[in-house]
C-alpha cells in the first residue's frame, strides 16, 4: 500500500469509483430520505472513506465476511453513530450506505486493485 500523497490520490480515485457505482443506487433506494445528494460528504461511507479503503486494502481474504469484520473493527468502531455496545441504529435500519453496499464497495475496490474474494458468501 502506498503512503503520503500517492496514497491520498489512490484513496480519492477509489472514492470516485465507488461514488460512480454506489451513489446512483443509493439515491434511488433512499428516495431522498437517507442520502444527501447535495451534500454527499454527510454520507457515513464517504465521511469515513479513508478508513474504509484502508480496511479493505489491508484485508487479504477470499471471504467477504473477513471484509465485514475489518469494517466493523476499523470503521464502525470510530463512527459516532455506533453505540458503545456495538449496535448501530443506522445499520439496523438499513440507513448506512457502507453496510448496505459493502459487497459492491469491496467489488469496486477489488476491480481497481486486482484483489479477489468469493462471491458465494456476499451477505454483509
Amino acid at each position: 500500500m502506498r503512503t503520503g500523497a500517492s496514497m491520498r490520490l489512490q484513496v480519492d480515485e477509489l472514492a470516485a469509483l465507488v461514488r460512480s457505482r454506489i451513489c446512483r443506487e443509493c439515491e434511488v433506494r433512499e428516495a431522498g430520505e437517507g442520502c444527501h445528494p447535495e451534500a454527499p460528504d454527510r454520507c457515513k461511507l464517504f465521511e469515513l472513506f479513508p478508513l474504509v479503503a484502508q480496511a479493505i486494502l489491508a484485508t487479504d481474504s477470499h471471504d467477504i465476511q473477513d471484509y465485514v469484520r475489518a469494517i466493523r473493527e476499523n470503521v464502525c468502531s470510530v463512527c459516532l453513530e455506533q453505540a458503545l455496545d456495538g449496535s448501530c441504529a443506522l445499520r439496523g435500519g438499513t440507513q448506512c450506505a457502507l453496510d448496505s453496499y459493502l459487497p459492491q464497495i469491496v467489488e469496486v475496490i477489488e476491480e481497481a486493485t486486482g484483489k479477489k474474494f468469493q462471491r458465494g458468501n456476499l451477505c454483509a
